[in-house]
């Protein structure tokens, strides 16, 4: 992304909102392994952090992707990951998401009192045992003449178990069952509905013993003849696989700028405790299978950074990217992993020690491999453009 002297003078700022707001409390919420969600949300939305790239009709700032970048790369440079988690879901998966596919009531209800932290959104789409996989997804909306009747369950849910709402992927049919495309259930019947989640029949449950990510919540949603009104319908009906590629198409691009932040922050610690610890009368650093091990990292740090940068000006300009925007987020995802395992490595024992910076690293980059889509889901669809586009 090119950025230019308002998008450096605005991570100047953010970063200092971010410290301010994270991290006199980020090591106790870790360790108690929950956060203040709506606390924080609240602050943020008082920064107008919420809704950088969101019209200002509906309470956002209109900016363009180079701000969401830095926002990206800020989150990521926080000591731990589960800001950057928790509020990606927030600022660049639902509220975007809203956005685009809401209508009038969805807007006023819940899109600019989210905007303004005042509500805390899930994206709720995996369900237990579906992971990745849409097509296996059985939860169902039912269109009645009372409104929509939904059940199911999902779980692995950012913000699961404090959300005041969520978005909801569904297979929608007909009272009678129907003829059309959406009496099916495949992904042409994937639709998205917006449920709050203080409504009768929906209950929450919260993810414990995570291995990272800790103070980030996760949780289910059950959904027992959940009534819904038809006006929290998104978009059209069968179009939630289509709006929901969209959506994915800026998260990963979204994540991939975290995982290149976390992995300059922890390049940059480990090559200075490389460069102060002695092992052998000579530094590490001056071992050159690590001096080498540390090129490599940094060179293709470089490389993933710049294509990601990329990736964000296709979507800016609002080019197709779902292909570029995988590769980053495979990429990226891959490295923060590397660079965490050397990370702990060269500090031996007391990098394995629960606690230290090293093992917290460690333990939150697994995700990167899974969150936002499995590493083997990016490079199914990978391969897909391979066999059309080539």
């Amino acid at each position: 992304m090119r950025l230019n002297r308002q998008h450096e003078l605005f991570r100047d700022s953010v970063r200092a909102v971010l410290e301010r707001l994270f991290l006199p409390g980020l090591d106790a919420w870790e360790s108690a392994g929950r956060m203040p969600t709506h606390e924080l949300c609240r602050a943020l939305g008082e920064e107008g952090l919420l809704g950088l790239t969101l019209p200002e009709g509906d309470g956002g700032l209109g900016l363009d992707l180079g701000y969401s970048y830095v926002w990206a790369q800020e989150l990521g440079r926080l000591p731990a990951g589960s800001p950057a988690m928790s509020l990606s879901v927030q600022t660049d998966i639902v509220l975007p998401l809203l956005a685009e596919a809401g209508g009038t009531a969805v807007r006023t209800e819940f899109l600019r009192p989210a905007v303004r932290g005042e509500l805390v959104a899930t994206l709720a789409a995996t369900e237990p045992g579906g992971g990745s996989d849409l097509a296996a997804l059985r939860t169902t909306a039912v269109r009645t003449a009372e409104g929509i009747r939904l059940n199911g369950g999902k779980a692995y849910l950012t913000h699961g178990s404090v959300a005041d709402f969520a978005v909801v992927l569904c297979h929608l049919v007909e009272a009678d069952g129907g003829t059309g495309p959406t009496a099916s259930t495949g992904l042409d019947s994937l639709t998205l509905l917006l449920v709050p989640t203080g409504l009768p029949g929906v209950r929450q449950d919260r993810h414990t013993g995570k291995l990272g990510h800790r103070s980030c919540d996760h949780g289910t949603l059950t959904f027992t003849d959940v009534l819904v009104p038809e006006e929290n319908l998104l978009g059209k009906p069968g179009a939630g696989y289509e709006l929901l590629t969209r959506v994915f198409t800026r998260e990963r691009a979204f994540l991939a700028a975290v995982s290149t932040a976390r992995t300059e922050a922890a390049l940059r610690q480990v090559t200075g405790h490389a460069r102060g610890h002695t092992v052998l009368g000579k530094p590490l650093v001056d071992h050159q299978a690590i001096a080498f091990r540390l090129a490599e990292l940094d060179a293709e740090l470089a490389l993933v950074e710049e294509y990601t940068g990329a990736v964000f000006r296709l979507l800016d300009e609002g080019a197709p990217a779902l292909r570029q925007a995988s590769i980053a987020k495979l990429r990226a995802g891959r490295l923060e992993r590397e660079t965490a395992d050397l990370r702990l490595q060269l500090h031996g024992a007391a990098g394995y020690m629960d606690g230290s910076a090293a093992e917290r690293a460690y333990r939150d980059a697994r995700a990167s491999g899974l969150a936002g889509g499995a590493d083997e889901a990016l490079l199914h669809l990978i391969a897909g453009h391979l066999r059309t586009d080539l």
